[in-house]
């Protein structure tokens, strides 16, 4: 049986904020930076494509950039709309802003709440003998831009490079280089793209820190401020990995293709925490309806059957008895199918 799990926000509930969380959290970060402990020197700079940057400047441009973000999220319904609708205007230096402050967010929420721990039961769960022995059969589609794949796997790994992390757990994302996809083997997908920055018209990607730190320190910060100062420059030539599916350039390298060429021999489909939200209908759609061997769904979320009427829009025709619920949502759900 070839199974693929479809990741939403609910999937990483106990690490990073849902919804209606997140202006409140954005809060506590920008406060956070703007206390007498976590003040850069404005005597220091960085050097950015040999320019010279005063730091606590550049801190004061990245709480900003929250600031505005915190504005904006709560007059919009979630950040992905807010995404979009810059999109559709083509506000670009707007939508780039929106990049750069949350994916320092999301870092920011992830160095503070480290993973939650339903990735590591699932991890401990399909290992077989040794940390990089996946299951074949399994595919994950993430519509996920956080760490907790690659955060979680660094206990088993023993590897703090994010980076390296990816490579391991075979990330792909519209960024990645073809030639080292393996759609025969476990492959995370990130519809979404990951909260780092790229640069060399995709062929490089660099993190914000140089690994997982566990505490918000002087190097953590320094870090931080710095890749965000390096991606809001504007001649550097960097943008955000953070790339939403429904954003078509780099076709050449479309993840929505490639989701669909990795998945549609999918004959198990097992939703977590994803609501199926109206402006990702099209892209779920086209990789849902490919998935042509299709048997069997469980849907995993408090609101399971809600879930299960939007995922029966993008694909009807199935019977009830193969659309599971699943209440339980302390662990990541394992179908028998797996065995």
């Amino acid at each position: 049986m070839n199974i693929t799990y479809l990741f939403g926000a609910g999937a990483s509930r106990n690490a990073l904020p849902i919804v209606e969380e997140i202006p409140t959290r954005l809060k506590g970060v920008i406060d956070l930076l703007n206390s007498d402990n976590c003040k850069l020197l404005d005597s220091e700079y960085y050097d950015i494509f040999n320019v010279k940057i005063n730091k606590r400047k550049a801190q004061t441009e990245l709480v900003s950039d929250l600031e505005w973000l915190y504005t904006e999220s709560i007059r919009h319904a979630s950040i992905d709309t807010l995404a979009k609708k810059l999109y559709v205007k083509r506000q670009e230096n707007e939508l780039k802003r929106l990049k750069a402050a949350f994916s320092v967010f999301l870092i920011f929420e992830q160095t503070l709440n480290s993973y939650d721990k339903r990735y590591d039961t699932f991890f401990a769960s399909i290992l077989n003998e040794s940390y990089y022995s996946f299951p074949e059969n399994i595919r994950i589609l993430n519509w996920n831009y956080d760490y907790q794949f690659e955060i979680t796997y660094t206990e088993y790994s023993d590897q703090k490079q994010i980076e390296r992390n990816q490579s391991m757990l075979n990330v792909v994302n519209k960024f990645s280089d073809n030639t080292h996809i393996n759609n025969d083997r476990f492959v995370i997908y990130k519809l979404n793209g990951t909260a780092n920055i790229v640069g060399d018209n995709g062929f490089r990607t660099y993190d914000f820190c140089p690994s997982v730190f566990s505490m918000i320190d002087v190097e953590f910060l320094d870090a931080i401020i710095r890749s965000h100062a390096a991606l809001r420059f504007p001649q550097g030539g960097l943008f955000s990995g953070l790339s939403f599916a429904w954003e078509r350039q780099h076709s050449e390298k479309n993840i929505v293709s490639r989701s669909i060429r990795g998945t549609n021999k999918t004959d198990i489909l097992v939703v977590i925490g994803y609501s199926f939200p109206y402006f990702n209908r099209e892209i779920d759609r086209e990789i849902v309806q490919a998935m042509s061997n299709l048997k069997r769904v469980y849907f995993q979320s408090p609101e399971a059957e809600n879930i299960r009427d939007r995922f029966l829009a993008i694909r009807p025709g199935l019977s009830s008895d193969n659309l599971v619920l699943i209440h339980d949502t302390k662990q990541f759900f394992l179908p028998d199918e797996l065995s």
